[in-house]
Order: C-alpha cells, then sequence, then structure tokens
C-alpha cells in the first residue's frame, strides 16, 4: 500500500511539473542542507536547467556544453538518493521516476529558454533562469565543497 501511494505521489508530482516551472528563488543554501525534501527538488531542478544549458549550447559552444553536462551528471547521484529517502521508494525505483522528472523538466526549461532568447535575444536577461542558473552555481559550489571536506576526512 505504501508504494502505491508514492507510485500515485509520484504520478501526481510528475503531472504538476509538466505545467510550468518555479522559480527557485524560495529556496536558501541552508534550506538545501537541512531539508531532504528541498534538497531534492533544488537538485532536480539545478540538474535540468545544466541539462537544458547542456543541449541548447552543444552546438555553438560544445566545451561550454560539456561543462554543464559533467555538473549535471556530478549531481545526478546525489538526486536520486535524495528522492530515493523522501519518497521511500528503492534507488532503482526513484532512478526511474529521477530521470522523468528530469527529462520534463530539461523540456520546460529549454522551451522557457528558447522563448526568452527569442524576446530578449538571450536565454537568461530578464528572466528567472538567470537568478536560477545563479543559484545552481551557488548550490553546486557548496555541495562540492562539503563532499571534498567529507572525502578529506
Amino acid at each position: 500500500m505504501n508504494k502505491f501511494l508514492a507510485l500515485i505521489s509520484i504520478l501526481y508530482l510528475n503531472c504538476a511539473v509538466a505545467k510550468n516551472i518555479e522559480p527557485l528563488n524560495n529556496h536558501s543554501l541552508e534550506e538545501f542542507f537541512t531539508d531532504e525534501k528541498a534538497s531534492h527538488t533544488v537538485l532536480e531542478r539545478c540538474i535540468s536547467l545544466y541539462s537544458a544549458i547542456t543541449e541548447l549550447t552543444k552546438k555553438k559552444y560544445p566545451e561550454l556544453a560539456s561543462e554543464f553536462y559533467q555538473i549535471a551528471n556530478t549531481l545526478y547521484p546525489y538526486g536520486i538518493i535524495s528522492f530515493s529517502k523522501t519518497r521511500e521508494i528503492s534507488y532503482e525505483e526513484a532512478e526511474k521516476f529521477f530521470f522523468t522528472n528530469v527529462n520534463n523538466l530539461t523540456n520546460l526549461y529549454i522551451d522557457e529558454m528558447k522563448k526568452n532568447g527569442e524576446k530578449n535575444k538571450s536565454y537568461f536577461k530578464l528572466s528567472f533562469i538567470g537568478d536560477d542558473l545563479r543559484f545552481c552555481h551557488e548550490v553546486t559550489k557548496s555541495f562540492n565543497l562539503v563532499i571534498s571536506e567529507l572525502n578529506n576526512e
């Protein structure tokens, strides 16, 4: 029964995610490190944003795209672990749902960035996406620092 409820809530979340992207400005670094649910949301969104940037820049700026791809792939397993914890499901189940969520969000970011590019001649200018990218950069930097410190212990 618990797995059934988890599946229903995940499907509901997938449908909700498919409609729009909310800016990350209601999250903080402190919340990211202290609240597993917030951590999951931020990881999922940052991975999706990095993936969208990878897709949109890979032809014209392949080296830049490669850097964003590496960042997304570094965070990806931690996003799955966080998803598994918040939904109380196995890593394997979480991996499937997480992939779907990230893929959906990546496509939403791509659409939003393309619209903004047509309107403002920039993917980020006058858009919450630039703010999200700055926040994701801070999250990634802090996350890498914590991982590095844990590895040195």
